[in-house]
């Protein structure tokens, strides 16, 4: 008599033994091929690593990343120009030579390395500053994001411990924050609003998501099928005929709760005023904390500057929201909110700035310059980042600047600062 169980265990051992000579194959195939490993890498590969000071740094592992981890094409001797700031100076959504450190090294000829990265704020770049002055740089450039610089400066200092002494001295303030961060923490909270909803703790997309970067991390067999998934939907994709508009409106109509799809002639993007509103709020006291300790750390940063005999100028970069704010009909009321925090944030740091003598310019009236014009500076997605025409606004109204201080020697930027 036949006994079903024993060619069912011989079925199930056989697929394991199949299954484990696969990734062997693959491993050695990934061993010896550097182009199949990066294929088949390139998904899996986080884009941060730990860092004890910064809490995460770029990874070098991570293609178009160079020696150090940070987007560029190499790592110089000297570079004339270091960048430093967040995503909006990293590039995410372009490439990194459209990115605005590589855009203003195509315009003034100069070496410019970005040290920028996703998550870090002005108490970052303070922490990066003696990395980034062996580089002997002549001007050090901070950008300066209102979109999220407040609360990643506040969670640097308040919840991974570094750079105390920007801490508030006020004990009932501190005792405030650690009791709202308790409750639930502003990281979290923004975390929250960027996923839409979706993937939250506890939810079937959390425990789906811990899943895929499980077998991502472990297994090239998966790594190879989801890749071959997504290139099958790409080819299925690249067939229809919606617009990318009209894929961004769409999953503005699913996200109604978070996005506001704009469209007025040739400007067409997604707002989310919420998110935005969420690490703006100047009422919420970790905010407003983020925010006085991103200007103490741009303003030791100056004082670095000047101890070195060095330039130092900040770009402010504002949201797309704020940007967009002459052509908005009928915001919502927290689009309102959004651009009186935004407005009166960009107010009192111009006002610390020029009381302080620190140089900076303003991307507003460039990114605004653009718009007049007729040319979209980002992406109608309901992304926040600029595309490769918003990159090349700042880039310009850098190098502008640059060229107005030639007359003292070497292109510089003291004594700048806009009205």
């Amino acid at each position: 008599m036949k006994i079903p169980g024993k060619k069912f265990l011989f079925d199930i051992l056989t697929f394991c033994l199949v299954i484990t000579l696969l990734e062997l194959f693959l491993t050695i195939v990934c061993f010896f091929s550097p182009m199949v490993n990066v294929l088949l890498t390139m998904d899996s590969i986080s884009p941060s690593v730990p860092d004890e000071r910064l809490g995460h740094r770029p990874n070098p592992a991570l293609p178009g990343h160079d020696d150090k981890g940070f987007r560029n094409a190499s790592v110089p001797d000297e570079a004339k120009i270091v960048a430093l700031g967040d995503s909006q100076t990293y590039g995410d959504g372009v490439f990194w030579q459209d990115a605005w450190p590589s855009k203003l090294e195509e315009l003034s000829g100069d070496t410019v390395y970005s040290m920028a990265f996703g998550g870090y704020g002005p108490a970052h770049s303070l922490i990066l500053w003696e990395e980034a002055a062996l580089f002997n740089p002549r001007i050090y450039i901070e950008a300066f994001y209102s979109g999220n610089d407040l609360f990643d400066s506040f969670n640097l200092v308040y919840n991974l411990g570094q750079l105390p002494e920007l801490k508030t001295a006020n004990k009932e303030i501190e005792l405030e924050i650690r009791e709202m961060e308790k409750a639930e923490s502003v990281a979290q909270h923004v975390s929250n609003l960027y996923k839409m909803g979706k993937n939250k703790k506890g939810t079937l997309g959390y425990y789906l998501s811990l899943g895929d970067d499980f077998f991502s991390s472990h297994s090239n067999i998966y790594v190879l099928l989801r890749r071959a998934k997504r290139e099958l939907f790409r080819l299925i994709e690249s067939g229809k005929t919606e617009s990318d508009w009209g894929k961004a409106r769409t999953f503005a109509e699913e996200n109604s709760d978070y996005c506001q799809a704009f469209e007025d002639g040739p400007f067409k993007t997604i707002f989310t005023p919420d998110y935005r509103l969420t690490a703006l709020d100047l009422e919420d006291r970790r905010i407003a904390e983020g925010y006085r300790i991103s200007l103490e750390a741009i303003k030791r940063m100056n004082e670095l500057a000047l101890q070195q005999e060095r330039q130092f100028l900040v770009v402010l970069i504002p949201t797309k929201e704020l940007v967009f704010k002459e052509l908005i009909r009928n915001p919502s009321e927290k689009h309102l909110a959004l651009i009186r925090n935004e407005e009166l944030l960009w107010k009192k740091a111009k006002e610390f700035f020029r009381a302080h003598d620190i140089d900076f310019v303003d991307g507003l009236a460039a990114f605004r310059e653009m718009l007049s014009q007729g040319i979209q500076p980002y992406l109608v997605s309901h992304d926040g980042h600029p595309n490769e025409y918003g990159h090349y606004a700042i880039a310009g109204l850098i190098y502008t600047k640059l060229l107005k201080n030639r007359g003292d020697g070497e292109a510089g930027i003291r004594g700048f600062q806009d009205e």
